[in-house]
């Protein structure tokens, strides 16, 4: 393929010639190699495309343009397409933008290097390790489709005080970030780690972006602070088993794919609270999410083995749409403002610890009732809520949480009474049922209900149920006592009753003792464990 550049005249040689010459630099006598370095001072641009460049070269390069101080500086540089089988960038000063792309680099080392401009290298293929050690990367730094087929290896004293391009790059060995700088907006999307690589350490001053990368070996991001959002949407993970501890600002896990059992940590950098986003993401062996003040979306996520969610602090679930939960267990974790719509088998939820749901009127209410209850044409209905209600209630008996399974219970029974699709006759029932002592779950309510009917059978039978008025205070303990099918002692009572106060005195009897059961069966409810 044609250069858009003069090549040496040597054959399968793409060399750019060196002057009026018809040679590249590496082709070219001893003679014309003096010349042309003797016309090279500090601060040169230096142009040498498709040019083979021994450690030789590289070298004397080196040496035309070291200043006081012992390092090089050079210009622009253009080494797009050049061979590089060894060669040591120590202490070199690039002061013009530096072009790489399609480089082919041997045992080639950056040390001290400082990219004051944009440098290029994309495309370009390290055959052994790319080794950057020290280095400052002033400008943009491109390494777009970059392949190190012996890995990356950057230590904690190089930074990028620019944006750091890693997209589409392949990596087919062991690569090290620990510790490095990222000052600018970071971005690995569609790279692949065939290998092991460690990020422990490194600070993300911007975004932290990894979308579509793949990860084959042993990741470690242990330490690592970003300070916006750490975005590993669509990953693939086939051997990472820790994610963390990590501070981040957010944290996206849409779509990714853990093949291994793995344990993410996380608590936010500043502000708040941390979001984490997993929706559709895949844990093939199951996952433990262990958070600090953050706010978790947990929708149509895939958990093939059993998962739990930790809140170490503060930490709040908002959804669970369209999630299995079977295998998931929740721990410490705020469900206030968390929407159940859409999950499945929510009756084998595990909720252990203190895991706390919204309030209404003092008992546990779902973030779903309370959105129907502001706004009657929410997407969630009475109907579909009392149906949560009844499969999260016997999670809560599973968890030997008695008092919590008895809010549910009154929930539902409360969307069954609002609902349109509940017949008539069972919402009278029900609005009864809730009257009189809250569908058996209010005992003040029912001890309420049963104090005013002694005082209206009492009235009652004062008036006219005895065949001679008796003393009002002997007909209200003939009452009472009716209540409890005791038969009365107190000899002032007239012993004949008018068939009105035969029928007070059955009604007593059949509601007393069922209000006083309805008493203890509330109860029951509220201290049973």
């Amino acid at each position: 393929m044609e250069k858009p550049w003069p090549t040496c005249i040597v054959e399968q040689c793409i060399g750019i010639r060196i002057g009026a010459h018809d040679r590249c630099l590496a082709h070219s006598e001893s003679a014309v190699q003096d010349e042309y370095f003797a016309g090279i001072a500090p601060g040169s641009n230096v142009d040498l495309r498709g040019t083979e460049l021994s450690a030789l070269l590289i070298d004397r390069l080196l040496y035309v343009t070291r200043i006081d101080g012992g390092r090089s500086v050079l210009g622009e540089v253009d080494f797009a397409e050049v061979t590089l089988p060894a060669g040591r960038f120590y202490h070199v000063d690039f002061s013009g933008r530096v072009d790489f792309d399609s480089a082919s680099i041997g045992e080639v080392y950056f040390i001290g290097a400082h990219f004051a401009d944009r440098v290029d290298f994309r495309q370009a293929t390290f055959a052994l390790e790319g080794i950057f050690a020290t280095v400052k990367f002033g400008g943009m730094a491109n390494f777009h489709e970059t392949c190190f087929k012996g890995g990356a290896i950057l230590d904690e004293d190089t930074v990028f005080l620019d944006s750091a391009w890693f997209e589409s790059a392949i990596f087919l060995d062991h690569s090290y970030f620990g510790g490095v700088g990222f000052n600018g907006f970071a971005q690995f999307g569609g790279a692949r780690f065939s290998s092991s690589v460690s990020f422990r350490g490194a600070v993300f001053e911007e975004s932290a972006q990894f979308q579509n990368v793949y990860f084959g070996g042993r990741f470690d991001f242990a330490e690592v602070v970003v300070a916006q959002e750490a975005i590993f949407r669509g990953v693939e993970f086939e051997k990472a088993d820790l994610m963390g501890p990590m501070l981040v600002e957010k944290l996206t896990l849409k779509s990714a794919v853990f093949r291994r059992n793995i344990r993410i940590e996380s608590e936010v950098l500043e502000g708040d609270a941390l979001e984490v986003d997993c929706t559709r993401a895949v844990f093939e062996e199951g996952v433990s999410l262990r958070l600090s003040r953050a706010e978790v979306k947990f929708d149509q996520v895939i958990l093939r083995k059993p998962s739990t969610i930790v809140a170490d602090t503060a930490a709040t679930l908002l959804s669970l749409r369209e999630t299995d939960v079977a295998d998931l267990m929740l721990t410490d974790i705020s469900l206030s403002e968390c929407h159940f719509a859409g999950a499945h088998h929510l009756d084998k939820l595990r909720l252990e610890g203190t895991c706390t749901f919204g309030s209404y009127r003092n008992r546990q209410a779902l973030a779903e009732e309370l959105a129907w209850r502001s706004d009657r044409n929410a997407p969630v209905g009475p109907r579909r809520i009392a149906d949560l209600y009844r499969q999260l209630r016997k999670a809560q008996e599973d968890s030997k949480n008695e008092p919590g399974a008895a809010d549910f219970y009154y929930g539902e029974m409360e969307m069954r009474r609002h609902s349109p699709a509940t017949p008539w006759s069972e919402r009278v029932i029900l609005h009864l049922y809730w009257l009189v002592s809250g569908y058996g779950l209010r005992a003040l309510r029912a001890l309420a209900t049963l104090a005013v009917l002694i005082a209206v059978v009492s009235v009652s039978m004062w008036l006219g149920g005895f065949k001679t008025t008796p003393v009002f205070g002997d007909t209200l303990i003939y009452v009472a006592q009716s209540t409890v099918s005791l038969e009365t002692k107190l000899t002032s009572l007239p012993k004949d009753l008018t068939p009105f106060g035969e029928v007070m005195r059955l009604v007593m009897r059949v509601l007393g003792p069922l209000l006083l059961g309805l008493t203890l069966l509330a109860v029951r409810n509220r201290v049973k464990r």
